[in-house]
C-alpha cells in the first residue's frame, strides 16, 4: 500500500483551488517593520525591567572562557601569577589590586565557582613551561573531597574542553561577547525561562519524600572577561537577600561527610606531588584560606579541623600557607552571605595579603 504522501499526482477531478492556493496579498514590508519594532519595544523593556531590579550586564561563566585565560599560562617566566579555587578566591582575589602593588604580569584567573580545584593544580603542575607563582584558594568543603565526587566534575570538564576545544565555542565565544557585555537581562544563570517560572512565577512544592538536592543561591555577583567576580550591589545592603543565601548554603555544607582516613592521606599525597613539581621548577605554591563568618564558619570549625586537614595540608606539601585567622589584618573581614567578601573588601583584602606576603618573604 503506498502513502498518502508518496504519491505527488493531484487526481484530475480535484477543483483547480485545491492545489492552486494564491499568495494572499499583504503589505509585507509594513508587517516586517511592525513585527521589527513589537521585538524591539519587547526586548528593551525586558532589559529596563531587569536593570531597575538591580541586574548588571555579565558573561557567562563557561569552559572556553576559562580556556582563553589557561591560554596564557606557561610564559616559563618566574614573575607569571597563576590563581586557582573555588567561588571566594573569585571575589576575593582582586588582579588589578596585585598588579597595582606588586607590579609584573596581571595575574591569570583559573578558579571555578563550586568546584574542587585539584584538578586545576594538577594540570598546572604537569605545565614544563609554568615556573611562577600558583596562588591555590582552599574551601575545605570542596578541595578536601574524593577525585570522583561531584565538585571535581566541572574542572575535570572544563580541562578537556581546554584540550579539545571545537572551533565552534571559539566562535559562539567571539560572537556572544558583545551583546553579554551590553545586556544584563542575557542571565542564563538567574533569568533563563525555567528558572523564572519554578523558582519566582510559579513554584511548585517538592514531592513528598522526594530527595533532592539543594537549590543553588539566586545572582549575587558578576563576572568580567577576566574571570574577576564582583558581588552585586544588592547582596551587599539586602539582609533578605543576605539571608536566603544564607539558608541555601548550610545544606551543602552538611550534604556529605567530612573525607578522612585513607583517601585523605592519598589526597595530600597527590596535591604534595603537584608541589614538588612546581617547586623544582622553580616556581613555587601558595595556598590561602580566605574569611568565611557567621554560622558557617562555626561549621566548617566544627567538620574541618584546621589541625586535621589546613596545617596538615601545609606540614605535608611544604607549601607556603595564609589562613585569614592568623592575621588580624587578614580576619576583620564580615561576609554578608557568610562565605565571600564584598566588592570592596576584596580590594582591602587583597592589599592586606600583599603586606602579610611581603612580611614573610
Amino acid at each position: 500500500m503506498h502513502s498518502s504522501t508518496s504519491n505527488s499526482k493531484v487526481p484530475a477531478e480535484w477543483p483547480e483551488t485545491y492545489w492552486k492556493r494564491p499568495i494572499p496579498t499583504a503589505h509585507w514590508q509594513g508587517v516586517s517593520l511592525l513585527t521589527s519594532l513589537l521585538v524591539l519595544f519587547f526586548m528593551i523593556g525586558w532589559e529596563t525591567y531587569w536593570r531597575l531590579e538591580g541586574y548588571e550586564p555579565s558573561l557567562e561563566e563557561t569552559a572556553e572562557l576559562w580556556a582563553r585565560q589557561r591560554d596564557k599560562v606557561g610564559t616559563g617566566k618566574t614573575d607569571e601569577v597563576v590563581y586557582t579555587g573555588s567561588s571566594r578566591i573569585t571575589f576575593g582575589f582582586d588582579l588589578d589590586v596585585w598588579q597595582q602593588y606588586n607590579g609584573g604580569p596581571r595575574p591569570i584567573s583559573l578558579p571555578k565557582v563550586g568546584t574542587n580545584p585539584r584538578p586545576f593544580l594538577h594540570d598546572v603542575a604537569n605545565d614544563p613551561d609554568f615556573r611562577g607563582l600558583l596562588i591555590c584558594g582552599v574551601t575545605e568543603v570542596l578541595f578536601f573531597t574524593p577525585d570522583q565526587a561531584p565538585p571535581a566534575w566541572d574542572a575535570i570538564k572544563y580541562l578537556d574542553h581546554y584540550k579539545n576545544r571545537p572551533l565552534t565555542s571559539r566562535s559562539e565565544y567571539l560572537l556572544s561577547m558583545p551583546v553579554q557585555s551590553a545586556m544584563a537581562s542575557i542571565n542564563k544563570e538567574d533569568l533563563n525561562l525555567a528558572t523564572l517560572i519554578y523558582q519566582r512565577w510559579l513554584p511548585l512544592p517538592d514531592r513528598k519524600n522526594a530527595y533532592l538536592l539543594p537549590d543553588w543561591p539566586p545572582y549575587f555577583g558578576r563576572i568580567t572577561s577576566d574571570r574577576r567576580y564582583h558581588m552585586w550591589s544588592r547582596c551587599e545592603t539586602d539582609p533578605v537577600l543576605q539571608e536566603k543565601i544564607q539558608q541555601i548554603w548550610l545544606p551543602w555544607f552538611h550534604l556529605a561527610p567530612p573525607f578522612g582516613g585513607e583517601g585523605l592521606d592519598h589526597l595530600i599525597a597527590s596535591v604534595s606531588e603537584d608541589v614538588k613539581k612546581i617547586r623544582d621548577r622553580g616556581g613555587r605554591v601558595l595556598f590561602v584560606r580566605l574569611p568565611s563568618s557567621g554560622k558557617l564558619r562555626e561549621i566548617e570549625r566544627e567538620l574541618w579541623p584546621r589541625e586535621a586537614y589546613w596545617d596538615r595540608l601545609l606540614e605535608e606539601t611544604g607549601a607556603e600557607g595564609v589562613h585569614f585567622e592568623d592575621y588580624p589584618q587578614l580576619n576583620q573581614f564580615d561576609c554578608p552571605e557568610w562565605s565571600h567578601l564584598t566588592r570592596g573588601d576584596a580590594v582591602i583584602f587583597t592589599r592586606n595579603l600583599i603586606s602579610v606576603l611581603k612580611d614573610q618573604s
